[in-house]
């Protein structure tokens, strides 16, 4: 029971920054400009960094109520549609990251990619995201089955992100994806990793729950 409430207690700390460290940056991407005349910056919702963030930190605040019920309680049991939220925030950011290690940051250069706001989007965020994820919410069985769940979000802003810089031409392609007109390949690459990476999550998330039984 005590094990229970620290871990609990544990998590309220990292979805509480998960909160912040999203709120804040996007404040400042939003109203910070470097002109009083310059609207809100509402292009921002345009990232998937962005909204993988905003994700993360909308399915921290339930998963902070639970935790709190579970220091009064002593048992801390995880709702599975509460684990699905966190897996699929956990998935989107995990995502974010890599793009940015593997991709990004060789494309564009590592040190924009983890200045002012980037910093958090792209780096804090996403490893308290993962570190959560596998050994504070361990409760509750999730098959590699559930894996698939995981590519969801990706699958949908690739149809949008597609749709606007390939045939509406709305959008400029600022992540590159459609360099030299190869934006199929680059589809496939990325669901395929962002598939591979929640499968991944899921191993080790199901890895620490088994260590977690024995050692209970």
């Amino acid at each position: 029971m005590k094990h229970e409430r620290r871990r609990a207690a544990l998590n309220i700390a990292v979805q509480f920054c998960l909160i912040v460290f999203t709120v804040i940056p996007l404040s400042a991407l939003l109203f910070f400009v470097e002109r009083p005349d310059e609207p809100v910056h509402f292009e921002v919702f345009r990232y998937f960094t962005t909204l993988s963030n905003i994700a993360g930190a909308l399915a921290a605040i339930p998963s902070i109520a639970v935790a709190v019920r579970a220091i009064r309680e002593g048992d801390y049991a995880i709702p599975r549609p509460l684990i699905l939220a966190r897996f699929l925030a956990t998935s989107m950011l995990t995502l974010t990251m890599m793009t940015v290690l593997c991709f990004l940051g060789p494309l564009f250069g590592y040190g924009t990619m983890f200045t002012g706001a980037n910093f958090w989007f792209h780096l804090v965020n996403p490893v308290l995201s993962i570190a959560a994820f596998i050994f504070l919410e361990m409760d509750g069985p999730l098959s590699v089955k559930t894996a698939p769940l995981g590519i969801v979000p990706a699958v949908l802003y690739g149809l949008v992100y597609i749709y606007e810089v390939v045939f509406r031409e709305g959008w400029p392609d600022f992540y590159g994806f459609n360099i030299g007109g190869r934006w199929p390949v680059t589809v496939v690459a990325m669901l395929s990793a962002n598939l591979l990476l929640s499968v991944l999550l899921l191993l080790a998330r199901g890895k620490q729950s088994g260590v977690a039984e024995k050692g209970a």
